[in-house]
C-alpha cells in the first residue's frame, strides 16, 4: 500500500516533463556592417527592435562583422535592425532556428560633431582674444600713470 503513493507521485512527476514543451531554438542573424562604407569598428553597437523595443543587442567584435542571436519572439514578428542607434532601414520576419545573412550600412553624419568643435574653438578664441585685449589695456593705463 505504501507503494500506491510513490507510485502515483513519480507519474505525476513523469508526466509534467512529457508535456513540457521543448525551449524554442533561437535564430542566428550574422553579417557585415558598414559606416559610410566603411567596415563598423569594433565595439559599434547592433540592435533588434520590434515595434520600437529593443529584444537583442551586440557589438561589433571583429571590424565589419556582427552575429546576433534571437529568442522567444514570435514567429513571423518582423525585427528591424539599429547601427549606434541609427536605422538600417532593414528588417527579416524571424523564425525560430533560422539562420539570417544580412549587410547592415548606415551613413553618418559628422558635421554635427564638426560644427560643436568649431564653436568650442570660437569661444576659447574669443576668450584668448579678451584677455590679451584686457592685458594690453592695462599696460597703456600703467604707462599714462607713469
Amino acid at each position: 500500500m505504501k507503494v500506491l503513493p510513490l507510485f502515483l507521485f513519480l507519474l505525476i512527476i513523469s508526466l509534467s516533463f512529457v508535456f513540457a514543451e521543448p525551449p524554442q531554438l533561437p535564430m542566428i542573424v550574422s553579417g557585415n556592417v558598414s559606416i559610410n562604407d566603411k567596415p563598423a569598428k569594433i565595439g559599434t553597437e547592433i540592435s533588434a527592435m520590434i515595434n520600437g523595443s529593443e529584444v537583442a543587442k551586440t557589438e561589433v567584435s571583429e571590424a565589419g562583422k556582427f552575429t546576433l542571436l534571437l529568442q522567444k519572439l514570435d514567429e513571423g514578428q518582423e525585427v528591424s535592425f539599429y547601427i549606434d542607434g541609427i536605422d538600417t532601414n532593414q528588417s527579416i520576419s524571424y523564425k525560430s532556428g533560422d539562420f539570417q545573412q544580412l549587410s547592415l550600412k548606415v551613413e553618418k553624419s559628422y558635421l554635427i560633431y564638426y560644427l560643436g568643435v568649431a564653436l568650442i574653438l570660437l569661444i576659447l578664441g574669443l576668450l584668448i582674444w579678451k584677455k590679451k585685449l584686457i592685458l594690453k589695456r592695462k599696460s597703456i593705463l600703467k604707462r599714462k600713470k607713469k
